[in-house]
């Protein structure tokens, strides 16, 4: 059984054969504006903002929720016209624009797959913001028939096992001043006492 809107007002439901609309209900998104739910249990709802995570005080905080137990599809664009290779203009058929607070996309036991013409990741937080983070358990795989382009102010690389770098033809090495010691050498050879001595230079740790 439903217990009582916060608002206090009446519950509401309309039976229809294949699907009902009701509104009143609590739930764990906040009591029930409006709902519609279908005889194979897929429901769209607006709630408002007294849900988990929520002070429910204030408006703007009301959320949209979509259930379904099979597929959600948008088929999207299909008017639009198809632009040329070089052309970089924008022609938007999807827009998700959020003016506050975080969007988080999880697939707990399946993938997520991205395919596009062109894909870009921006981050742009201002100050000391706008980081791109990638995290993997087994492998970070990067496969290109043109180039890969590194830009930064610092590389850093970390191994904790191997590190190769093979290439079949023209390699080409440039730095302003190269140091290199083996974990022997700074532990107990001279040369890194030399470089020590020479240098105020702190290798980064990472």
């Amino acid at each position: 059984m439903s217990k009582a809107p916060k608002d206090k007002q009446n519950l509401e439901r309309d039976v229809h054969l294949r699907y009902c609309t009701q509104s009143g209900q609590s739930s764990i998104h906040g009591d029930t504006l409006y709902e519609v739910q279908t005889q194979e249990s897929q429901s769209f709802a607006f709630h408002s903002g007294t849900g988990q995570g929520s002070t429910g005080k204030g408006p703007g905080t009301g959320k949209a929720v979509l259930y379904t137990p099979g597929c959600s599809m948008e088929i999207l664009g299909e008017g639009l016209k198809v632009r040329d290779n070089n052309d970089k203009s924008q022609i938007l058929s999807k827009i998700i624009k959020a003016q506050k607070g975080d969007i988080h996309i999880q697939a707990v036991n399946g993938d997520i797959t991205l395919e596009a013409r062109n894909i870009n990741l921006i981050a742009d937080g201002g100050d000391q913001g706008g980081e791109v983070n990638v995290s993997a358990c087994r492998m970070f795989q990067v496969n290109t028939t043109g180039d890969i382009r590194l830009q930064a102010e610092k590389v850093m690389i970390d191994a904790k096992n191997t590190t190769n770098i093979v290439s079949k033809g023209f390699l080409e090495l440039k730095s302003g001043f190269l140091m290199s010691a083996s974990f022997a050498d700074e532990a107990f050879g001279s040369m890194s006492q030399v470089l020590k001595a020479a240098t105020t230079i702190t290798p980064p740790t990472l």
